[in-house]
């Protein structure tokens, strides 16, 4: 994500004193150091990529998150099966995926679980998630829960904003 998309992903999500983030597809950790500099309290980390790990560890330490940060050293797409204790108690998710791997048909099935488990078992009720994606790749086919809000379209990319559903029953 760009810097100017992230400042404008950031400016529509308003205060963000005390919350709590999940920043899938992490990278350089660049939203969870936007987060907790803006008021967050705290943002679990979701990257495995080989490479970048050094520079976000790097990058958090270099920033002071300390214990404010949880980095979890597993790919995103997995995460609908570990076992963690952040059942609703998360605020805002922000996705941010290669987009070849979101336009991979093949890997539907995992982004489509992995934004159910996100919507309807991490965030809190009314919660945010915030997808990033190519401007021309409709996300709605891929996130049963949830109900669609702001977009934010670029020439090549986009930022679609999706509330968590208020009660926890299985969509229909």
């Amino acid at each position: 994500m760009l810097d100017r998309e992230r400042e404008r992903m950031f400016a529509m999500l308003g205060d963000l004193e005390g919350a709590v983030l999940l920043d899938l597809f992490s990278g350089t950790g660049a939203a969870t150091l936007e987060a907790l500099s803006r008021g967050a309290a705290r943002s679990i980390v979701v990257e495995n990529g080989r490479r970048v790990l050094p520079v976000l560890r790097r990058n958090l330490e270099k920033m002071g998150a300390g214990e404010r940060a949880s980095l979890l050293n597993l790919s995103a797409l997995s995460l609908p099966r570990t076992q963690h204790p952040e059942q609703h108690s998360i605020d805002i998710a922000v996705c941010t995926p290669p987009f070849p791997l979101l336009e991979d048909p093949a890997r539907n099935p995992a982004f489509c679980a992995l934004f159910d488990h996100v919507l309807g078992h991490l965030l809190i009720p009314g919660g945010v998630f915030v997808l990033e994606h190519p401007a021309r790749f409709d996300p709605t086919a891929l996130v049963a829960r949830g109900e669609p809000g702001r977009s934010r379209r670029t020439a090549s990319s986009a930022i679609t904003f999706f509330s968590a559903p208020e009660s926890r029953q299985t969509p229909s």
